[in-house]
């Protein structure tokens, strides 16, 4: 495979994998060469091409299931027990755990959308030091949103392809890249791809640290945002100082949501408190293939219709105090047929089809520093943050008593109710390696198929996809997952 020029992301690419056809092929609406990194304002166009192709419908128009990275995030939580699916649409083989393998639909549209963002944003990263620019600290922030992007795509591609880190540091995990290269890479090892990640937020945070500018979007990766991936990163490493750290400072300037905060529909940024987040405008809204189309009952999508609903689950539900908002924001009328309406997200009579996409809260980073200072044995302040978040959730001030493991399973049982819904419970499960149950809730068998699974299971692991070891001299048949 030889290598090409640089190209950047404008708008939409169609779905492509990194194979030979992609890679030596610059589609008409990109910008071909190194002219674009001549000026800082043409690294600003590639970063921004980026995010916009993160939240963009891919595929054909008819395509529903395929919109940026809030399709991985849906993903993922279908992977676990806390969405119950009611009728089998899109997704349905997420759901049942069956679009794994390496000529299904999904490990293609998720290797190929982070490996866009990882091939786009090198360009940036190996260039923007010869930009002209008035200042400085403006190249050291592009190359600190470059590098934190990066770090990202790579983060959420080693947690789809492999296990997690603990116990299988040298197993195989992704491709490395840090140059815009067409050769195509053999896997590096799980400890390589971290130590990939974890030196790009090092560099990340020193550079937003040299460059001290403020966000100038709601989409734009900050200093907060890269300690925050640092945080995330850290907690799936078992790196328990680093992560407690890295969240206590991620959130530094943010407060946790209100409950009218919390209970205003997560579809408008400017309503919320949220550290990193998408914003769609009615232009660019993708309706139907949406994520809001897909998990939101008061619009008329694939949810709001009944053609695919998804319900709360009522294990989870079960296990939540009635004086909690977030209990409160499910509607529990039809819960002897099963059915519970979640709320959360809700974007009717608001921003509709066109509702921004939360990509990360200070109230994760609370949690993420919650569950590290309790795996060290440090139970007053763990207790002290799980108060802070449930006197914000509660109708009234809350007293926390646990201690030790019964401590720690408190505040893993409000991370699945805090942060339902946005990505994280399926990757939770992988993490602490605890498999999945089904039963005694409100998943349907007929729809579901898969009830349980054992930790570790190799459905929780997607295959490389075949058209990468097809183009790929360095990944071959012997290479796949199992």
């Amino acid at each position: 495979m030889k290598k090409t020029g640089y190209y950047i992301i404008a708008i939409v690419l169609s779905l492509v994998s990194c194979s030979k056809d992609y890679l030596e092929t610059a589609p008409t609406n990109q910008i071909p060469d190194l002219a674009i990194f001549q000026t800082v304002d043409g690294a600003q166009t590639v970063i921004d091409g980026v995010l916009r192709d993160m939240r963009s419908h891919h595929g054909g128009k008819n395509q529903h299931d395929q919109f940026g990275v809030k399709t991985v995030d849906l993903v993922v939580d279908l992977m676990g027990e806390d969405i119950a699916v009611e009728k089998y649409h899109w997704f349905g083989t997420d759901y049942r755990l069956e679009n794994r393998g390496a000529t299904d639909q999904r490990p293609l549209y998720v290797w190929s959308l982070f490996y866009r963002i990882i091939y786009n944003v090198n360009g940036v990263i190996n260039q923007i030091d010869g930009a002209s620019a008035e200042s400085e600290n403006l190249r050291k922030n592009l190359k600190a949103q470059a590098l934190t992007l990066r770090a990202y795509a790579y983060f959420q591609l080693i947690q789809l392809f492999q296990h997690t880190y603990l116990g299988h540091e040298n197993d195989p995990g992704v491709p490395v890249y840090t140059e815009a290269s067409t050769d195509g890479n053999p896997r590096s090892s799980v400890s390589e791809v971290y130590n990939q990640i974890t030196n790009d937020l090092d560099l990340a945070i020193q550079l937003f640290e040299g460059s001290d500018l403020p966000q100038r979007h709601i989409s734009d990766p900050t200093l907060n945002v890269a300690r925050g991936l640092w945080a995330r990163v850290a907690l799936v490493m078992g790196q328990w100082e680093t992560a407690a750290e890295m969240a206590s400072k991620a959130r530094e300037g943010y407060s946790v949501m209100s409950v009218e905060e919390f209970s205003s529909g997560f579809d408008n940024y400017l309503q919320q408190n949220w550290m990193w987040g998408l914003e769609v405008n009615n232009e660019q809204s993708t309706t139907y293939g949406s994520w809001f189309s897909h998990v939101d009952w008061t619009i008329g999508g694939y949810c709001g219709y009944g053609l695919s609903p998804k319900s709360f689950s009522l294990e989870l539900f079960r296990k939540m105090d009635e004086e909690d908002v977030r209990k409160q924001l499910v509607d529990s009328a039809s819960i002897e047929s099963g059915r519970l309406i979640p709320y959360k997200f809700a974007a009717g009579g608001d921003k509709e089809f066109a509702a921004d996409l939360v990509m990360m809260r200070p109230e994760e980073m609370l949690l993420i520093e919650a569950e590290a200072k309790a795996r060290l044995d440090e139970d007053v302040p763990a207790r002290a943050l799980l108060k802070e978040l449930r006197d914000n959730r509660y109708d009234n001030p809350v007293t926390v008593t646990a201690s030790g493991e019964e401590l720690l399973n408190e505040i893993l049982l409000e991370r699945r109710i805090e942060l339902w819904g946005e990505g994280f419970s399926g990757f939770d499960i992988k993490r602490i390696k605890r498999g999945i149950d089904r039963n005694n809730s409100n998943h349907n068998p007929v729809v579901a198929l898969i009830m349980e699974l054992p930790a570790e299971s190799e459905k929780f692991v997607l295959q490389i996809p075949q058209t990468e070891i097809d183009a790929n001299p360095n990944i071959g048949e012997g290479d796949q997952n199992p």
